[in-house]
Parts: C-alpha cells; sequence; structure tokens
C-alpha cells in the first residue's frame, strides 16, 4: 500500500497550479469541511481485454469519509472485497482522481507492456499541458448542474505511439462543476474500440453523499 500512495504522489507532482484546466482537476481543500460521518459515494467500472494480472471491475464502488482530524479515507470495494487506502490529507485535492490516475498508468502498463514509469510521466506531461475545455450543463439526480468536461489525449504525439497498440489513442475525460462533493462527476478512459478497448469510469452516485 505504501507503493501505491508514492506512485498517486508521484502522478501528483508537478502539474499543479500550471494551468486553468489543471487548476479545476486538482483544486485543493474541496473536503477540509467535510463532517465526520458523512460519506461520498462513486460506482467504479474497469473493463478491458483479457491479460494476466488484469483485473476487470464489473460492478465497483468507492466511499470517501473522514479519518483522522486532517485525514480523508477512501475505501474501495470490488468482487465482494474492501480495502482501505492509508489517509489523504483533507487539505489535499480530491483522492479519487489520483486513484483514477494510477488504476489507469497501471491498467496500460499490464495491458502493453509498457513501463508504468513512461506512462505516468506522459499522462502528468498532458495535465501540465492542459487539454480541451466545454462548458456543459450535466445531468444529476432530477436536475441538472452548470459542468466543465475537460478531455486529454496523453500520446496522441508520443513518439513511442507505434508501440501502444489502442493505447495511442487513449483519451482522459473528466467531468467537473463547483456544485456537487468533490467537484467530480465523472473520471473516464476510453481506448478505441467499444467492445474490444479499455474502458474505465468513476462516476458520483446521484449527489454524492451517503449514495443518495
Amino acid at each position: 500500500m505504501t507503493r501505491l500512495l508514492a506512485a498517486l504522489l508521484l502522478v501528483l507532482a508537478g502539474p499543479a497550479r500550471a494551468d486553468p484546466v489543471t487548476d479545476s482537476l486538482f483544486a485543493e481543500g474541496i473536503f477540509s469541511a467535510l463532517p465526520a460521518g458523512q460519506e461520498i459515494h462513486y460506482a467504479h467500472v474497469r473493463n478491458g481485454p483479457a491479460a494476466p494480472e488484469f483485473l476487470p471491475v464489473a460492478e465497483g464502488s468507492m466511499v470517501l469519509a473522514r479519518g483522522g482530524p486532517e485525514g480523508l479515507v477512501l475505501t474501495m470495494v470490488a468482487d465482494g472485497r474492501s480495502r482501505k487506502l492509508p489517509e489523504f490529507p483533507a487539505g489535499g485535492g480530491n483522492p479519487v482522481l489520483l486513484v483514477f490516475l494510477e488504476s489507469v498508468s497501471r491498467s496500460m502498463a499490464t495491458l502493453t507492456g509498457g513501463s508504468p514509469f513512461y506512462i505516468r510521466n506522459r499522462i502528468k506531461d498532458a495535465l501540465r499541458a492542459g487539454g480541451d475545455l466545454d462548458e456543459v450543463s450535466q445531468p444529476l439526480g432530477a436536475g441538472t448542474v452548470a459542468a466543465r468536461v475537460v478531455t486529454l489525449h496523453p500520446f496522441e504525439a508520443d513518439p513511442n505511439r507505434g508501440r501502444m497498440g489502442d493505447f495511442a489513442g487513449l483519451s482522459l475525460r473528466f467531468v467537473i462543476s463547483d456544485s456537487v462533493p468533490g467537484h467530480f462527476l465523472s473520471l473516464s478512459a476510453d481506448t478505441p474500440g467499444a467492445a474490444t478497448g479499455y474502458h474505465e469510469t468513476i462516476t458520483l452516485m446521484d449527489d454524492g453523499k451517503d449514495g443518495k
């Protein structure tokens, strides 16, 4: 678990405060006032080509809650098993983003045989550079909220994209809104091919609070 946390910090290191798009993704302190006992719920799905060590998630979930006085605890549930990650600082960004980016990096490395360090660094470069930004109205519960959609293509100009297969066309899409706890409505990673590609999505459940 210590290795996982270190990898997440490597993903985060560097891009923050580089670009308005990046600032939106890595906004800090958004859970500083999260009350004890309140939980933020996300649905999690991951699928892709069959491969050794690649772990699909059919109906997973993530639950974020206050841990210690200055910490947040993220519990991940998949295939009937749950595990808690080490505490994240409450004054930092949304831990779900870090877990998502690390999952994408590890999945791509597993499915392509590439270096997870190289993949993380290229994703960091894409975050530093910013991405495409669109303003949208997004459904939420019985209504809608104003949201921003950030789209990144981290490998579209990569000199090694010829060795990446479908992952050369990887797109990362983040739907964020100041109107919801944690700011993220969804985070998704997709390669070309609806049926044969790699697809991972983390989605806020309704308004997120206690899964309602």
